[in-house]
């Protein structure tokens, strides 16, 4: 009755309202006085009175209402919560703007101004009624946002369009990925490129790693995966190769090396892209942003949870879909950038070696290399199909990754090689182990650091551009015993960790 008397012009008083309900309780119709009905057409849409009819039940809860003192709830803010919700607008109460649907099934940002001319345009009225606290617009813009308000709005990885509720916070991702369907075939290019780049052995760890990610979007399950790299010389295709992940994977990428090597503290570009790319041509072989990297790679390996952090925004914590690709050239300099491999980052990386072959098109000209490029492209579907079918060996499974970690042996020795503690190695066999009479150096890492760096040192410089940090002496031990058990052993004492290097000979390394 309430809601019909909002209907009327003009609306019942309360008093009549009353003697309405109780007319109503006594005489059941089939349409209740004042459904759209002037006074003079009432009576005619009358039914005939039936004492055997009992009220009905929304009668008894309206007297009941009436009767406890407490009205019933407000027809009008139910009607404007349904018309909000059928309009998806909603209110980004971060950035106080809010989102509209697009013609691309889609939403854009738009300011208070443009959703009132929206309401404008569908035929909500934007001045008040007579006796109407606010207008129908201002009535549905109060709906949206305090119904409609969502923490987050835009891409998120591996997530599809629409309305999603994390961890009690209402997130509106924008965009999906683009997922592109399976199609039985060959993929001869590609195939022939994979082949020539890695060869038969480590092709199975790529198709294995590039296995577990294409299910995993499919799914929409958040399964973290190894960071990848690719290590080989120039123009060898590797960029190629990533080109080709990001188009298996969804579709988009990022570029995360300023964020994951301490160069900002804003990432929410990040989250938009399921393919983090990192190129040596940016990186860094300072030892502290090796350091910070290697965290980072290992937070993307192993969390589901990420803080997502907007420039003057507050933080909040999503859960993106990524996997992580690098590729450097075979140059020192490069094989550098590569974060440190200690025992919490071993696992969470697949280190390929990628070989240098021409190739199967010609791709000099740029009418050349789109040509290739939508050959490429062409075979999608077929390799989308080969993924979702291979198997990846019974000895290479991991429970966590789906597929175990593998780093090339030559990579791995040129690490070696270069890393900072090989270099520490140097600096003992010149310094410590200059005299035939030393047989051997005790102490802790701090003693064998100011040994070192001491002004007569014939290592001096040398040592003091290699201890960057507090604990790197102690740090590179560690990795040196781990190569060279024989020569390098520790004791655990009451005074710290002492330990006991041998000099250097074919029977002890």
């Amino acid at each position: 009755m309430r809601y019909y008397n909002q209907k009327c012009e003009p609306p019942w008083s309360e008093k009549e309202l009353q003697h309405k309900i109780d007319g109503a309780l006594q005489q059941r119709d089939e349409k209740p006085l004042g459904y759209f009905l002037n006074d003079s057409a009432r009576h005619q849409h009358r039914p005939p009175a039936s004492n055997t009819q009992s009220p009905p039940a929304f009668c008894k809860q309206l007297t009941q209402d009436f009767q406890n003192g407490s009205p019933p709830p407000n027809p009008t803010e139910s009607a404007q919560q349904t018309t909000a919700e059928s309009l998806q607008i909603f209110y980004d109460s971060p950035s106080t703007a809010f989102w509209i649907p697009n013609n691309r099934a889609g939403w854009i940002k738009v300011r208070t101004s443009d959703v009132r001319r929206h309401l404008q345009e569908r035929g909500y009225k934007s001045t008040p009624k007579k006796d109407a606290p606010v207008s129908e617009v201002d009535a549905l813009l109060n709906a949206i946002q305090t119904q409609y308000d969502i923490d987050y709005a835009d891409a998120l990885a591996g997530h599809n369009r629409g309305l999603h509720h994390v961890e009690g916070k209402r997130i509106l991702v924008t965009d999906s990925p683009i997922l592109i369907e399976p199609h039985p075939g060959a993929f001869p290019l590609s195939e022939s490129i994979i082949n020539n780049m890695l060869g038969e052995y480590q092709r199975i760890f790529l198709f294995g790693w590039l296995k577990v990610a294409v299910e995993g979007l499919r799914s929409h399950t958040i399964r973290p995966g190894q960071a990848l790299a690719l290590v080989g010389p120039r123009d060898s295709g590797k960029s190629l190769l990533q080109s080709l992940i990001t188009k298996l994977i969804g579709g988009r990428s990022a570029k995360p090396y300023r964020y994951m090597s301490g160069g900002t503290s804003f990432n929410s570009d990040l989250f938009t892209a399921e393919h983090l790319v990192i190129e040596d041509d940016y990186t860094s072989t300072d030892i502290r942003t090796r350091k910070i990297l290697g965290a980072n790679i290992k937070n993307v390996a192993a969390d589901t949870f990420h803080s997502c952090h907007p420039k003057y925004r507050k933080a909040i914590q999503l859960p993106p879909f990524w996997r992580l690709t690098m590729s450097l050239n075979e140059e020192p300099e490069n094989l550098m950038t590569l974060p440190p491999l200690d025992d919490s980052l071993e696992d969470k990386f697949i280190i390929l070696r990628c070989e240098k072959h021409p190739m199967p098109l010609p791709t000099q000209e740029p009418e050349q290399r789109e040509r290739f490029m939508n050959a490429l492209k062409q075979e999608l579907p077929a390799i989308i199909h080969f993924l979702l079918r291979y198997q990846i060996p019974d000895d290479l499974k991991s429970e966590r990754y789906g597929i175990t970690h593998f780093h090339h042996p030559a990579v791995v020795e040129a690490l070696n090689a270069l890393a900072p503690e090989t270099k520490l190695l140097e600096l003992i066999d010149v310094e410590v182990f200059k005299s035939p009479a030393c047989s051997y150096f005790e102490g802790k890492a701090a003693d064998l650091e100011r040994r070192l760096t001491a002004e007569n040192s014939a290592v001096r410089s040398a040592a003091s551009r290699l201890f960057t940090f507090q604990s790197a002496c102690g740090t590179y031990l560690g990795r040196l015993q781990k190569r060279y058990p024989k020569r390098f052993q520790q004791e655990h004492k009451r005074i710290g960790t002492v330990w006991t290097i041998s000099p250097p000979g074919p029977e002890q390394i």
